[in-house]
């Protein structure tokens, strides 16, 4: 059997198509042969890489695919502010129907420890970076008065993906609009004041959207 010259690639496809029908059919409802039959693989080639579906969600999660992919639009708008970009790709962000599935079919899997240590090292890896790199242009440019900004990402985003989080997090649509209200406050007393109007109300209806 010939070598495959690039398995990176093929992990690429693999994920890709995964976490596409993931999203689309649901993680339990999505079988091994599903992606098979989308890659049009054989099933040894996939089992070369992955053990199981299991492997393979945990794989997504920890290439942080369901990580934001706006803060490329609003980066170089330099008619903006730090604040300003980093309210901007919240709203985005929250209104993404892609982040809406990902997290409906999350709110599934929370009792599997794995996929929940994958979430929780995803947000650390891949999302405080991002966090941090708005923070630091608001801290220039003035619009954020923070001074250590890995911290204050690392705060917000385990607040906002753990206690706030519908995946993780108890409690329904009411309780969690409380946080984010707390959410709110904390983080103006903080220096970082992105909660807006614009912002509360792309939350709440995400909200609205992930438990329908």
């Amino acid at each position: 059997m010939a070598r495959n010259k690039y398995p990176e690639k093929t992990i690429e496809q693999i994920l890709s198509i995964s976490y596409r029908l993931f999203l689309e059919k649901g993680y339990e409802q999505t079988t091994i042969q599903d992606i098979i039959n989308e890659l049009g693989m054989s099933k040894g080639a996939i089992y070369h890489h992955f053990k199981s579906k299991e492997d393979i969600l945990h794989a997504i999660g920890d290439k942080g695919f369901y990580y934001p992919n706006s803060i490329e639009k609003f980066k170089n708008l330099n008619h903006l502010n730090g604040l300003q970009k980093l309210k901007k790709i919240i709203c985005t962000e929250f209104e993404n129907l892609e982040k809406q599935q990902f997290d409906k079919m999350a709110i599934s899997l929370t009792e599997n420890p794995k996929f929940v240590s994958i979430l929780l090292n995803g947000t650390l890896k891949h999302g405080v970076p991002i966090l941090q790199e708005l923070i630091e242009e608001g801290k220039k440019d003035g619009s954020i008065s923070i001074s250590d900004s890995k911290s204050a990402s690392e705060v917000i985003l385990l607040l906002n993906n753990v206690w706030l989080s519908p995946m993780i997090g108890q409690g329904n649509e009411t309780d969690l609009e409380r946080k984010i209200l707390y959410l709110k406050e904390l983080t103006e007393l903080m220096g970082i004041p992105f909660i807006d109007e614009d912002v509360l109300n792309a939350m709440n209806n995400y909200l609205k959207n992930i438990f329908k």
